[in-house]
């Protein structure tokens, strides 16, 4: 009888033990007729961990194949995190079995059956208990082919999380833990060496088609294209914080590591002292007892620090991010007012006529680069990637609609922009080439914010210089009316450069380097340029609908005036009805003024804006003439 029951426990019947057709579960043979009711009762659940050992078993066998073959004959390779939990529950049988074994030593050396029974009985109640849980817990996972990588993570984790019994429960929790082994192992290759070892598609390090090439000038690709972090399988217990982190640290290894342009960081970067120490860190979390997410987070955040710090380095030293930053403000932010100045005047016949769409980037090359050569020093090589394009309304649609239809995670919050328009040359843009390794720090997306800061400057800087060039050519004259609203418009265009040049571009860009100077760690560095190019977006009121009409309506109103005037200085003559068109100019260009005093001083308080406000309102201009208003309408009133 024991050596049936010791064999029944292991799943295999016998002549005592029977497998019931249905229910597939281990009972004694109906035909046993030499037993009680109540020990047949007991024997049926002694035996019912066999039939929970039995299923386990089977189970286990089916998916520790690599390979599977579909109904169609297609053969893929089976979830590698599906493999780890078969091997971790073939861990938890193998200690079933040696309990077996020990008890049918037991039994040999002549205990009582009696005795033995209730040996049995007291040394598997646990097991019962947890083969039972194993079967009930991981049924669903096996049957779905579907459930792999985080999904398979997140059953262990659940099913420790909900067990009562504390065998069970410990049983759960090694399971859990030897299915993180394989992620660790997936994250040693990626953190040490930047490579994924993921033949089944499950580790949340995601690499993206043709998003890694050797073509890459500037390592953006490398960079955002070539990998990112797949919400889907986003394991439990590792948060979106963690695994954002673990993927900057991969890609970090990737571009000190690229096997073309890297060779600038070997002396900074000891690829392989790194790689020794990042597996000894993480083999020590894998060789824990269990799971510790603290210490798990600490570990990728000493790797993310020393990875940051390393890119930091090579940008600051290598790359010369200042030097770029400077002249990216001295071109995008015209902070060389000279050159722009020099371009203007060698351009202004081109910019008179209409633009050609098929040659208007042509036709900017030349007077672009004569103005570079004089107006910049030759030993900053960084100026000799720029350009000026030019693209049509059209073009700039196409643009539009195209990167609308794929938006980047932070583009879907970011503030709409609308830059106020000013004539056909509006579609005058600047572009640069970013050398190696700077796409990873200036990346599209500020690339963007530089040219829509630049298309803003640049019409402003436009106006600024039409306005002069109409003080040059009447100054003499004796249209007094006429250069006294020109002086107005003068003053407003040159204050509110002023304002965003010298009192937001040049405050926030030496808060900026301040940063910068103090650290090395490329993700400080990377967040101050983001908080210095959005502070410039946000204070130039680029987001504001309402300050930007107010502008295109002024550009309209000097538009006008700067082309009548010109016209006149090459001797076509004034309109007929000058003297009320010019009267209606100035009673616009006042109402448009008031209501842009009126708009800044409402809705924007900072000390930048009341600065500009305290220039603009000059002798209190708009509160001196608000005042004479009222009193004029409250002397006409009939007492």
């Amino acid at each position: 009888m024991i050596p049936d029951l010791l064999l029944a426990l292991l799943g295999i019947p016998g002549d005592v033990f029977v497998r019931d057709a249905k229910t597939c579960a281990l009972t004694v043979a109906s035909d046993i007729d030499f037993i009680s009711s109540t020990e047949r009762q007991r024997f049926n659940a002694v035996v019912r961990v066999g039939t929970s050992y039995a299923v386990l078993e089977r189970t286990i066998a089916q998916c520790m194949d690599t390979a599977l073959e579909d109904a169609h004959g297609h053969v893929f390779r089976r979830s590698v995190y599906r493999r780890a939990l078969a091997r971790a529950l073939k861990d938890e049988l193998s200690a079933y079995e040696g309990k077996i074994l020990k008890l049918e030593q037991d039994a040999l050396r002549g205990a009582s059956a009696s005795s033995m029974v209730s040996t049995i009985e007291s040394a598997l109640y646990g097991d019962d208990v947890v083969l039972r849980a194993l079967c009930e817990s991981f049924e669903g996972v096996f049957e779905d082919e579907n459930v792999i990588g985080s999904d398979v993570m997140r059953a262990a984790r659940d099913a420790w999380l909900r067990a009562g019994h504390p065998e069970a429960r410990e049983a759960f929790e090694r399971v859990y833990w030897k299915v993180t082994q394989v992620m660790m192992q997936q994250m040693l290759g990626w953190c040490a060496y930047g490579t994924i070892v993921d033949p089944c598609e499950e580790f949340f390090v995601k690499s993206v088609a043709d998003g890694d090439n050797s073509d890459d000038a500037d390592g953006s690709g490398v960079w955002h294209k070539s990998h990112r972090v797949a919400l889907e399988r986003l394991p439990p217990a590792v948060e979106l914080e963690t695994a954002e982190a673990i993927s900057f640290i991969g890609r970090g290894v990737r571009i000190l590591t690229h096997p073309t342009k890297g060779e600038s960081a070997s002396g900074r970067f000891d690829a392989d002292t790194y790689a020794k120490t990042t597996t000894a860190r993480i083999r020590k979390l894998a060789a824990a007892d269990a799971f510790e997410p603290r210490e798990f987070e600490a570990v990728v955040e000493v790797l993310r620090a020393e990875i940051a710090r390393a890119l930091g380095k090579v940008l600051l030293d290598d790359a010369k991010l200042v030097t770029h930053l400077n002249t990216m403000r001295s071109f995008y932010f015209l902070g060389k007012g000279d050159l722009f100045s020099m371009f203007l005047d060698d351009a202004r016949n081109l910019l008179a006529l209409p633009p050609k769409p098929g040659s208007a980037s042509r036709d900017l090359a030349t007077p672009f680069a004569l103005a570079v050569s004089r107006g910049i020093l030759k030993e900053d090589s960084f100026t000799e990637t720029f350009r000026l394009s030019y693209s049509s309304v059209l073009t700039q649609d196409a643009r539009a609609s195209s990167s609308a239809t794929a938006p980047s995670p932070t583009s879907a919050f970011a503030p709409r922009v609308r830059i106020p328009e000013y004539d056909a040359w509006d579609g005058i843009d600047l572009e640069c080439a970013v050398p190696w390794p700077m796409g990873i720090f200036l990346t599209e997306e500020s690339l963007d914010r530089y040219r829509t800061i630049f298309r803003y400057l640049f019409r402003l800087k436009r106006v600024q210089y039409d306005l002069q060039d109409v003080w040059v050519r009447l100054r003499r004259t004796d249209l007094k009316f006429t250069l006294r609203l020109r002086h107005s418009m003068a003053m407003l265009i040159e204050n509110w450069l002023t304002y965003i040049q010298v009192d937001i571009i040049e405050v926030e860009f030496q808060q900026m380097l301040a940063v910068i100077g103090s650290t090395t760690d490329f993700n400080k560095c990377t967040l101050a340029h983001r908080e210095y190019l959005a502070t410039v977006m946000a204070q130039s009121f680029l987001d504001v609908g309402s300050i930007t009409s107010i502008f295109e309506d002024i550009f309209a109103l000097t538009r006008e005036l700067c082309v009548t005037c010109v016209n006149y200085a090459n001797g076509q003559g004034l309109p007929a009805d000058w003297d009320d068109r010019s009267a209606y100019l100035r009673r616009q260009f006042d109402k448009e003024s008031a209501e842009l005093f009126d708009s800044l001083r409402s809705t924007h308080t900072h000390t930048r804006a009341r600065n500009f406000l305290l220039r603009f309102n000059f002798n209190d201009h708009f509160d001196g003439a608000r005042s004479e208003t009222f009193a004029s309408r409250f002397e006409s009133l009939e007492m």
